[in-house]
């Protein structure tokens, strides 16, 4: 019998925290907050939020074990963000 190796370090259920429907560790927002600030790291993740609750047929992203990956530098959800805080004068107020 073949033994599966894993490329990753397993994740302990435990360790996992819920931001509504994100999945992330405390170390991985900490992470997120030292990287973006509390802010855009607040509003990206509020955005994700609404895009798993619209999204629940996107089995990838609905059913994912942990959603960090959707916070790197060059992602879609980061630049919206980003967009979003700066030209906050052009779109109005943003609750978040």
């Amino acid at each position: 019998m073949r033994k599966k190796f894993y490329r990753r370090k397993d994740i302990l259920k435990q360790e996992i925290k819920k931001f509504g429907n994100v999945l992330l560790t405390e170390k991985q927002y900490k992470k997120l907050i030292e990287t973006y600030g509390e802010d855009l790291t607040t509003f990206a993740i509020q955005l994700l939020n609404e895009k798993i609750l619209t999204n629940k047929y996107d089995r990838k992203l609905y059913y994912a074990k942990n959603h960090y990956q959707y916070f790197r530098k060059d992602s879609k959800i980061i630049n919206f963000a980003l967009e979003m805080l700066n030209n906050a004068t052009n779109y109005g107020p943003i609750k978040y």
